[in-house]
């Protein structure tokens, strides 16, 4: 077994027991989809005004197109936008989320 399939496979047992359900809105203007993904609120300070970023993380093959900047994520009644985008070399990709108003 190679460390790619084995850190995938990792990334997949993660996103089972973990994993919520959260509607991804891409700017182009395609339409919403639903992808699975643990959040992490709260994980990073933020330096430029008060508050804290979020983290998500997900399946690159979760999304129909690249996820890019600016991007919305749906959590409940909030609403975030996608100011970073982390991807690993094993498929996974961490989304760097700002609170941006609620629903």
């Amino acid at each position: 077994m190679s460390w790619d399939s084995a850190a995938g496979g990792l990334n997949d047992a993660c996103l089972a027991a973990f994993g919520q359900q959260f509607t991804y809105t891409p700017q182009s203007g395609s339409a919403a989809f639903t992808l699975t993904g643990i959040l992490d609120v709260g994980a990073r300070r933020e330096d430029n005004a008060p508050g804290t970023y979020a983290l998500l993380f997900a399946k690159v093959t979760a999304f129909s197109q690249p996820p890019v900047r600016g991007d919305e994520v749906t959590v409940g009644n909030s609403i975030y936008k996608v100011v970073d985008l982390e991807a690993d070399s094993e498929g996974g990709i961490r989304l760097v989320l700002h609170f941006n108003r609620s629903v």
